[in-house]
């Protein structure tokens, strides 16, 4: 098959440092593209005061920091000359050489970069994908859109001119045809399946990953008061309130807090069940998969996507407020604990980044008016 030449765009901090689950998925997705042999650069913003941040994470992660500052003048009033950064470029390679640019000039780069090089299409998503399309068009690239969350369609005028979109997941493929009344194709978030393997497992807690309210915190604390005698785990995701850290420290011992954690196999290392209470309509539910690499089987609320995520690896709760129904669900988990951890191994198999990037390159087999054909 034809090589692809491809430029990620996203108006927001990409991986290491990118927040949600669809940086990480996107890093993922160009990791696997690049071992099925595509030429991937990425483009992301970030201001300056990213920059100590970065390096914390790439130091971590062992990947090296490059900074380009360009410098403009100005002259004072009584005749001093003043520098002060007026661009500045944060680059790295953690598998594919990407660029994190201050956000005053992110757009004037991705166009620069579009025009310069010969790329055969700008996969792009997240803020800024409006300006992203009219670039692309303009350069007379193949602007393929990736929408993760149903705010991300508002801003274009005419959604139904995107000549394809991806879309996490066929629940959220069904809401924006709903609401917009177009067309998406499924491509499951991908997961490198390596990054989240670790070698030995311990099995002590029950862990929550981001104890805040629309993620389910309230059920879970509950459930872990319950069951006083079992050890479990909270991890830090969005920033936690300080309410639940409170209660935590104060009335549940046996809960143990976790700060974020960039290398989360000192999560799954130690994780004897997943518990994935949304209280929201999840677009798919990543951290399931992750766990699932360890054949750690998930008990997840039936919303949204999850259950396209969670496949046989695990348990859906109908009745997601009521922690009867989560106590009922563990129960059975560790009934069939066996059965459920080996279905798990194998449902994270489906969205490995290889995986995903097969499909990936079969989606543009069929995307409308592609001109090279992968």
């Amino acid at each position: 098959m034809k090589s692809l030449s491809i430029l990620f765009a996203s108006g927001k901090p990409l991986f290491p440092i990118g927040e949600g689950g669809g940086e990480t998925a996107a890093h993922d997705l160009l990791s696997g593209l690049v071992r099925s042999g595509c030429s991937v650069q990425a483009l992301g913003q970030a201001s300056f005061e990213e920059l100590p941040r970065l390096n914390d994470a790439l130091c971590a992660l062992g990947g090296n920091l490059s900074v380009d500052q360009e410098l403009r003048r100005i002259t004072t009033f009584d005749g001093c000359t003043l520098e002060y950064p007026h661009q500045v470029r944060f680059g790295y390679d953690l598998g594919f050489p990407t660029s994190l640019i201050s956000p005053d000039s992110f757009l004037g780069e991705v166009d620069r970069r579009l025009a310069e090089g010969e790329f055969d299409l700008l996969l792009f998503q997240a803020e800024r994908s409006p300006e992203l399309l009219t670039i692309a068009r303009a350069r007379g690239v193949y602007p393929l859109f990736y929408a993760h969350n149903g705010l991300e369609l508002r801003g274009f005028q005419r959604p139904e001119e995107l000549p394809m979109i991806l879309t996490s997941s066929a629940f959220f493929g069904h809401r924006l045809r709903a609401e917009y009344g177009v067309h998406a194709e499924v491509l499951h978030p991908a997961v490198d399946l390596h990054r989240y393997r670790v070698r030995q497992r311990t099995d002590e807690y029950i862990t929550m990953i981001n104890p805040v309210a629309v993620k389910g915190v309230a059920p879970f604390l509950k459930v872990a008061a319950a069951l006083p005698f079992r050890k479990f785990l909270v991890v830090e995701g969005w920033g936690t309130p300080p309410a639940i850290l409170e209660l935590i420290r104060t009335r549940l011992p046996n809960v143990t807090y976790m700060e974020k954690q960039l290398d989360m196999r000192a999560v799954y290392g130690c994780t004897r069940i997943l518990v994935v209470p949304s209280q929201w309509e999840e677009s798919f539910g990543r951290v399931i998969t992750e766990a699932q690499v360890n054949g750690i089987p998930v008990l997840a609320s039936k919303v949204g996507g999850i259950p396209e995520a969670l496949g046989d690896g695990g348990l859906l709760v109908e009745e997601i407020t009521d922690p009867q129904a989560w106590l009922k669900g563990l129960a059975e988990i560790e009934e069939r604990y066996e059965e459920l951890s080996n279905n798990a191994f194998r449902n994270a198999e489906r969205f490995s980044a290889t995986a995903t990037a097969t499909r990936f390159r079969e989606i543009l087999n069929r995307a409308p008016g592609f001109p090279g054909r992968p």
